[in-house]
Formats: structure tokens, C-alpha cells, sequence
């Protein structure tokens, strides 16, 4: 428990960091009077942003055994950016001759590179990010706190190719600085060069796991759409099931490789990062380095939005039944499989189950309703007196699983006209 603690302090410092850094950037830009739509469309990001870091705060606070601690290297890069970016506005501002509160060079305005653009885009990517652990979080804890469980999944697609765009980005810049350092490095020139191969080899091999792992999802999903049968006594031999297994190791196997494929990364960029030093300018070595800090926070982003998908993939059933007329619907689970859905029907006598059951008893149940409701009777019409009731023999075993009941007294359909009165003279 102890360690659940100093896991949850540390998010909680990091997030709460991330938080005020963002709040104050959102101040500082606000208070300058000129605000192009570029800069509107800033303030909007970072409202969004201060609005799940709080929601990530208060989750942490109140769930200390929640380990949220991929987040780490995201929050402080979050947090970094904001405050880099709010240094570097009021160096510009003081510098330019424009009154403070008119200030109107937000074109020229440029951190690390990056203008105003590229730094709402990258705090985007850590918001979705943040917002997508903290919807898997709360999946986790209950089904209930998710709402909308398509705009989830979409979510976090867009955030994987958000975040596949910002790699290549990252990598386009990683490379033009290895290559600037290899042309003036003279005696080291060739064992820079082999290291920045290096990096590129390793780089082409991250993809190719994530595209062959992306294709492998596709397979394993079209297999369940199209579904499994089941082999006897309840064992699973089919052949789906079987090629599903294959399919599931040689993912796990791919997950192995990339983790490993990732560490030599950070090993081949640690050292481009302590050889460059020897011949490049400090600005160049920092923003190698700070190319890096990005490029692993990336990542990260990257394997939090995978685990989320996966989770929601591999142990949430949305399922969503709408019937009309005499309709009999299941929502249930008997896998263990969080549920997350809803049965709708229109109809007078439409029939709904849902929870959490065993294969016996779903089927049990499903026997049971058949035979109650094999001959169904229209709405006010009344079984004759001493006439048998279809399904009356099961009265007893359903009142023993069941309970004893009750009896719904008939209603009239709508638009029907009512039963003649009888009229006496």
C-alpha cells in the first residue's frame, strides 16, 4: 500500500505540475488584447487540457491504488511545454515594440522550433493521451463512468495516428540534426553515420511490428464478427478459435520484440546524444536531447493508447439489441466480460434479459421463455375456464427457479376499439 502511495503522490505532483503550468500559459495569452484565430484556437486547447488534468488529479486523489505511472514522462513534458512556451511569449513580448496588451507578433512567435500550431497540436496529443487513461481507468473501476463508447473508440484511433504523425515528425528532426552533426564531426563522422543507420534500422523495424500487429487486430476482429463455434463439452476446438490463439502469440510475440526493439532505441540515442556532444553546438545538443525526451514521451502516449484499445477489445461486450414486435432480447455475459450496451424493443410484448450469467443458465432461461410464450395469445383475449394454458406445466419449475409470479392483467392494444357493453332493458 505504501508503494501505491508514492506511486499516486508522484502522478498526483506530475499532473498537479502539468496543471498549473497549463492554467497559466492559458492566463498569459488571454491577457494580451490581439487574438488571431490561431491563438483562439490555442486557448481553446488548453482550456480542454486544464480540464482533464483536473479530472486526472481528482481520480489519483480519491483511487491511491490506481497505477497510473506511464503517464509520468507525458505530464512533465506537458508541463514543460506550457511553461517553455509562456517563457518564451513574455521574452518576446518584452522585446517587441508593441504595448503588452496589443501584442500582435503571434506569427513570428517560435518555440524550439515550433510555432504556435505545432505546440497546440503537440499539447492535443497529450490531452487525448491523459483523457484516453483516464477513460480506461474509470472502465476498469466501472463500466458505468464511460459514456459514449464509439466516440471512446474513436478516440483513441485518432490519437494512435495523431501520435504516429508526431513520431515521423520527431524523427524527420532527429535525423536532420545526426546528419548535421555527422558532416562536422570530421574524425567521428564515421561512427556517427553508423549510429544514425542504426537508429533509421531500428526505426523501420518499429513500424513494421506496429503495421503487422494493426493487420493482426483486423483478422482477430473480423473472426469474432463472423463467430467462433463451439466444439463439445463446452470446449472451444474450432478452427477460428484455434487460428485466433496463433494469431494472439504471434501479437504477444510482436509486443516482445517491439519493447525490445524500443530499449536498443534508447540505448542507439543515448549514444548519438553523448557523441554528438563532442563536436556540436550546446543548441544542437539540447535539442537532440530534448528530441529525445519527446520521442520516448511519444512512445509512451503511443503503448498507453494500445492498452487502452486493447483492454476495450479484449474484455468489454458492447453489444446494442433493438427489436420490434414480439421480441425476446439478451444482453448478457457469461465470460466475465465487462457489459456495456442497452436493449431497446417496441412491441406489446417485447421480452428483455440482461447481466451477468453462467452458459447454464442463459440457456436454461432461453429454454424456459420458449416454452412459456410458444403460443402466444393476443391481448385481450382471455383463455376459457378450465381450458389449458400453453406452458402451464412449467409453473411449478418456474415457480421454483423464479418465484411465484404474477398474473398481467390484459390491455387493450391502441387504436383498438373497445369490448361491447352488455345492455340490459
Amino acid at each position: 500500500m505504501a508503494e501505491a502511495i508514492g506511486v499516486a503522490s508522484g502522478i498526483v505532483a506530475l499532473a498537479t505540475f502539468a496543471f498549473q503550468s497549463s492554467v497559466s500559459l492559458y492566463k498569459t495569452v488571454e491577457s494580451f488584447r490581439s487574438h488571431p484565430k490561431r491563438v483562439r484556437d490555442l486557448l481553446i486547447e488548453l482550456d480542454a487540457l486544464s480540464a482533464v488534468l483536473a479530472h486526472l488529479v481528482e481520480l489519483v486523489q480519491s483511487n491511491p491504488d490506481v497505477n497510473l505511472s506511464l503517464l509520468n514522462l507525458p505530464l512533465l513534458r506537458c508541463g514543460d511545454i506550457c511553461k517553455g512556451f509562456q517563457q518564451e511569449l513574455m521574452k518576446y513580448a518584452a522585446r517587441s515594440t508593441s504595448n503588452h496588451t496589443s501584442f500582435r507578433d503571434w506569427a513570428k512567435l517560435m518555440y524550439k522550433g515550433e510555432n504556435i500550431d505545432d505546440v497546440r497540436n503537440s499539447l492535443a496529443s497529450y490531452k487525448a493521451t491523459i483523457n484516453i487513461a483516464l477513460t480506461d481507468t474509470n472502465l476498469r473501476l466501472s463500466a458505468a463512468a464511460v459514456g459514449n463508447m464509439e466516440e471512446y473508440q474513436n478516440l483513441i484511433q485518432e490519437a494512435k495516428e495523431d501520435l504516429g504523425a508526431r513520431l515521423e515528425s520527431i524523427d524527420s528532426k532527429l535525423e536532420d540534426l545526426a546528419r548535421k552533426d555527422e558532416d562536422q564531426s570530421g574524425s567521428d563522422s564515421a561512427e556517427l553515420r553508423s549510429l544514425r543507420d542504426e537508429r533509421l534500422s531500428t526505426e523501420n523495424c518499429l513500424q513494421i511490428c506496429a503495421q503487422l500487429s494493426s493487420h493482426i487486430d483486423q483478422i482477430q476482429l473480423m473472426s469474432k464478427k463472423a463467430g467462433a463455434s463451439r466444439g463439445p463439452s463446452g470446449s472451444d476446438n474450432s478452427p477460428e478459435s484455434v487460428t485466433n490463439e496463433g494469431l494472439q502469440e504471434c501479437k504477444n510475440s510482436l509486443a516482445a520484440t517491439a519493447a525490445k526493439l524500443e530499449q536498443h532505441m534508447r540505448e542507439v540515442m543515448d549514444r548519438l546524444l553523448s557523441k554528438s556532444k563532442a563536436g556540436s553546438s550546446r543548441d544542437d545538443v539540447q535539442d537532440l536531447s530534448r528530441l529525445r525526451d519527446e520521442w520516448e514521451a511519444a512512445r509512451q502516449c503511443l503503448d498507453i493508447c494500445s492498452r487502452a484499445d486493447s483492454n476495450l477489445k479484449e474484455n468489454v461486450s458492447i453489444i446494442e439489441n433493438y427489436g420490434t414486435g414480439d421480441a425476446l432480447q439478451f444482453m448478457v455475459s457469461a465470460n466475465g466480460k465487462v457489459l456495456h450496451g442497452k436493449n431497446q424493443g417496441l412491441g406489446w410484448r417485447s421480452r428483455q434479459v440482461g447481466g451477468y450469467m453462467s452458459d447454464e443458465s442463459i440457456q436454461q432461461l432461453s429454454r424456459d421463455l420458449s416454452v412459456i410464450y410458444t403460443s402466444p395469445q393476443k391481448p385481450g383475449v382471455s383463455t376459457p375456464q378450465g381450458a389449458s394454458v400453453p406452458g402451464e406445466e412449467t409453473t411449478a419449475e418456474f415457480k421454483k427457479r423464479y418465484g411465484r409470479g404474477f398474473t398481467l392483467s390484459p390491455t387493450r392494444m391502441p387504436n383498438t376499439p373497445a369490448p361491447p357493453r352488455s345492455s340490459s332493458n
